[in-house]
């Protein structure tokens, strides 16, 4: 396994100057102020969202399409508007457009929901929202190595990122202090307040965010370069080794948390009794905290289990784990079980991650590979999410939300059975992984030659879609050094020889 490079390939190295670029200062204040608007939208769009469209309609079924319905659209939306993103040339530039549209159309929802009558108009605006916020996201990230280089592009993500928290934090803070859920006419500022943020970040964005010159000259190359079918792209995944098993283990896997997804918000507003201040103190706990503990004790799992073993055993403790949330009756023990479930979770993440990367799009522009990224976990997550919003209205019992992940654990623990793993390949390569890792990230920071305001970026540095290439390798090839036919064996036979496989 190769690892992390921590030198970049020589055509993207960046051309050093101490000369402040006016353009990429103005794109920083942009990023950095815009942010403003979708952690606005953050802060309203899921527990304050989920408890309007719960107070309008009693059906789960109901409610489950309102917040989901923007799927229906977004798993073809999101290429179409990514390529449409990619192609586009204006004086604003390529994601700008795109970014202070999203937000206006976030805004203006946003501000509406508490304001429109009835149940359908409320859906109709609660999937422009949810679409736009996607468009948003997808161009946001596209713009940052677009502007100041993939070489520069952790140390920009560092300085928005910490403008972004704290923008984040004043806004629950502002949410937690006005809204009361009991009292519906407390519900109106928080809606307000977060629209009119957007508002002012969608002018902010479109008025300073510019990508770089070489960016352009980049998206002209990406307008003369022929399209290629979505389809051939797909079979080249399933072809790929283990490409239709992961791909279906992780889908059934998003299948599942979508069982839930906005319906355990009302879940545990009703079985549990936590209101919209409650959650979102437990989602502070679940945040952080839970990352830090969950990488730690995945990093020794992966250690001592195999890849196969983890890949098995972890989507069937999810199960497992599903079955105690049905029978839970306070919101801190969900909070219990998130972190009884975190090691194995991220012990599959980083047991099947140099697997999984592999499977990544290659074909497009940044904005056309995001969206192919985001589009199939767009759909296929309706199918379950709307099965448990039928069975809760079947039964009266929203805990009957905790049978469709558990279901779902035990078919992605059945479809890893077929897992494929080379020879040599039974645990992931992680010595020094954190090492190399951590001084990547300090190059990319501290490294001379990557001023982020300063220097020159060059048309390889700004190619963003490059990205994704290097993603694929990131990790290294878990198939590299084996000769034999990268096809999956069937559960109960061992690999002997290529192409052929023998009972035990």
């Amino acid at each position: 396994m190769s690892g992390i490079e921590v030198a970049a390939p020589a055509e993207d190295v960046v051309r050093s100057g101490w000369a402040v670029e006016g353009r990429r200062v103005r794109t920083m204040a942009g990023l950095a102020l815009g942010l403003a608007g979708p952690r606005a939208y953050l802060a309203v769009s899921g527990v304050l969202l989920t408890l309007l469209v719960s107070s309008r309609v009693s059906s789960a079924l109901a409610i489950t399409f309102a917040l989901c319905a923007n799927r229906l659209v977004g798993w073809l939306a999101y290429p179409v508007l990514g390529r449409a993103s990619d192609r586009t040339r204006g004086p604003a530039g390529r994601r700008a457009p795109y970014m202070a549209a999203g937000l206006l159309v976030m805004a203006t929802c946003t501000w509406a929901f508490t304001v429109v009558p009835g149940y359908w108009p409320l859906v109709a605006l609660v999937v422009a929202a949810k679409t736009a916020s996607v468009v948003f996201g997808l161009t946001n990230l596209a713009v940052v190595p677009e502007t100041f280089g993939k070489s520069r592009t952790v140390k920009a993500a560092v300085v928005v990122g910490v403008f972004g928290a704290i923008v984040s934090l004043a806004i629950k803070f502002t949410v937690l202090a006005t809204w009361r859920t009991g009292d519906p006419a407390t519900w109106n500022l928080a809606f307000r307040l977060a629209a009119v943020l957007m508002v002012a970040a969608a002018v902010v964005v479109l008025a300073l965010v510019r990508e770089s010159a070489a960016a352009r000259e980049v998206s002209a190359r990406e307008r003369a370069r022929p399209a290629v079918p979505w389809r051939r792209e797909l079979l080249d995944i399933l072809h790929a080794p283990n490409g239709g098993v992961l791909l279906a283990g992780i889908l059934v896997f998003w299948a599942g948390v979508s069982a839930t997804g906005y319906l355990a918000i009302v879940y545990f507003q009703k079985v549990q009794h936590a209101g919209a201040p409650v959650q979102t103190l437990a989602g502070w706990v679940t945040g952080v905290p839970l990352l830090i503990f969950g990488v730690g004790a995945g990093v020794l799992l992966s250690r001592s289990l195999t890849r196969k073993q983890v890949a098995v055993a972890a989507p069937a403790a999810g199960a497992v784990l599903s079955v105690l949330q049905f029978a839970s009756t306070h919101i801190w023990q969900t909070v219990v079980l998130a972190f009884a479930g975190a090691p194995l979770f991220f012990a599959f993440v980083i047991s099947l991650a140099p697997m999984i990367l592999r499977l990544l799009p290659t074909y497009g522009g940044l904005g056309e590979l995001l969206g192919k990224l985001v589009a199939p976990f767009s759909a296929f997550g309706l199918v379950f999410a709307f099965a448990a919003a039928w069975a809760v209205d079947r039964t009266g019992d929203y805990r009957v939300i905790w049978v469709f992940p558990a279901v779902a654990g035990v078919l992605q623990a059945v479809i890893m059975l077929w897992l494929w793993v080379p020879a040599g390949g039974e645990r992931p390569s992680l010595d020094g992984l954190l090492e190399r890792f951590s001084d990547w990230s300090l190059r990319q920071v501290t490294g001379g030659g990557r001023q982020l305001f300063g220097g020159t970026v060059t048309a390889a540095d700004a190619d963003a879609a490059s990205l994704f290439a290097r993603a694929r390798d990131l990790l290294g090839d878990p198939y590299a050094g084996d000769d034999t036919a990268a096809t999956p064996c069937a559960p109960g036979t061992v690999r002997s020889a290529p192409g052929k496989d023998l009972d035990p």
